[in-house]
């Protein structure tokens, strides 16, 4: 090896963790703002907890209460709020770890390129957001990471451990954030194919007793009645599938993706498409945004430069038909993606609630057409980290010149 390979090795290792450290130190913020306004406003559930204040927390969130709880613990020692988000920030780097260890399991000989996808991540704006202002979506993200790794190890083993060790770390994945229970569905869809019936059922057992506190606090707290869903259907699948072909693509970004999908596209007959465009056209009636603050990246391309909605409905058709395509070539994608619908039914949906768990579960839930191209060649996998470099700088100019912002605030 050249030392100017080394060199470039280093640099590109490196640049992801310097401009995140540096995003840090400038307090930044690419989320438009909303992950400062989030933990400003969360914060005084934090301060309770520290003061031994326990039932309050339903006024400053409609979450569950784990992540606040966390956070409460450096303030009551420190009493410093840079302190603590220090703390924080450090325990984010467990994800692009967590993103590495879980990859590895499923391609044990991708050292590099699994290295090379877990460190592109620490470009996404929505998890930097998140990193350098403590919020619970990454808290529960880093706990399902967690889980997910115990669960890859427990498929080749007996030891019961491993299986409990998934449902605890899931657990505290759901007390951060109670749309995180429906990854229960995955696990125990799992388990219940590939485990004995006493297994199964000693299982089901512990979940049951994890699943008693969340009852308590939906039962005997106000946070039940906080968890607003949207009832607004057209608006929730509209918005969502426009997210969704956001984080598509990602991983087209690589002819071997690409030239796939396009073939199956092609293939399409007739009658799928008038059903694709009669359904989506369904929707479209009965759409009304519910927020001008959420919708997404498209939702806001679409308007600042167009001035209405006309891309945005045509990125979300597409991510429509990707969805109905994944059901046709490959179902492992088809269900993580219905996962993390399911997860962001909420009142109103926004880039955060798919980025960048989406991308993440893509990797690692399984083994998949779309993540093993890019996890098992070099050039793709460089491909990824430069579409992350590439949306990082997007994301700074936008940030510098308020652009999604002022969209927002005109509104």
């Amino acid at each position: 090896m050249t030392q100017k390979y080394i060199l470039g090795k280093v640099i590109l290792i490196l640049l992801p963790f310097i401009t995140l450290i540096y995003g840090f130190l400038v307090e930044e913020d690419l989320s438009t703002g909303g992950s400062k306004l989030d933990f400003i406003r969360t914060f005084p559930a934090v301060v309770n907890f520290s003061n031994f204040i326990f039932d309050t927390t339903h006024e400053f969130t409609r979450h569950f209460p784990l992540h606040y709880f966390f956070l409460s613990i450096p303030h009551f020692i420190f009493k410093n709020i840079f302190i603590k988000k220090l703390i924080y920030f450090l325990f984010s780097l467990f994800l692009p770890f967590l993103v590495y260890l879980n990859i590895q399991k499923l391609y044990a000989d991708q050292k590099f390129n699994s290295l090379i996808i877990a460190i592109s991540l620490l470009f996404l704006p929505f998890y930097r957001s998140s990193s350098i202002w403590p919020n619970a979506h990454l808290t529960a993200l880093i706990f399902l990471l967690a889980a997910n790794y115990f669960f890859i190890i427990s498929l080749n083993s007996k030891n019961f451990i491993l299986k409990f060790m998934n449902i605890l770390f899931l657990s505290f994945a759901t007390y951060s954030m109670q749309s995180y229970a429906v990854f229960f569905i995955f696990y125990l869809i799992n388990y219940f194919k590939n485990t004995s019936l006493i297994t199964f059922l000693s299982i089901l057992f512990i979940c049951f007793l994890f699943s008693l506190p969340g009852f308590f606090i939906l039962l005997n707290t106000a946070t039940g009645s906080k968890l607003d869903f949207s009832n607004n259907f057209s608006y929730t699948i509209i918005t969502n599938f426009s997210i969704v072909f956001f984080c598509f693509l990602f991983f087209l970004v690589n002819s071997d993706n690409f030239n796939k999908i396009k073939k199956v596209l092609i293939s399409f007959n007739k009658y799928e498409i008038i059903l694709l465009l009669s359904f989506f056209l369904i929707l479209l009636i009965s759409y009304e945004n519910l927020s001008s603050s959420g919708g997404g990246f498209f939702y806001k391309v679409s308007n600042f430069i167009f001035n209405n909605n006309l891309f945005f409905y045509f990125t979300s058709f597409a991510g429509l038909t990707f969805f109905y395509l994944f059901y046709k070539i490959d179902k492992n994608i088809f269900y993580t993606i219905l996962l993390i619908n399911f997860s962001a039914i909420g009142y109103a949906t926004s880039q955060k609630y798919f980025e960048p768990i989406l991308i993440i579960l893509i990797f690692i839930l399984n083994k998949n057409f779309f993540s093993k191209s890019i996890i098992t060649n070099k050039f793709n996998s460089l491909s990824f980290y430069a579409i992350c470099l590439i949306y990082f700088f997007i994301a700074l100019v936008n940030d510098n010149y308020d652009l999604s912002r002022s969209l927002i605030f005109n509104n």
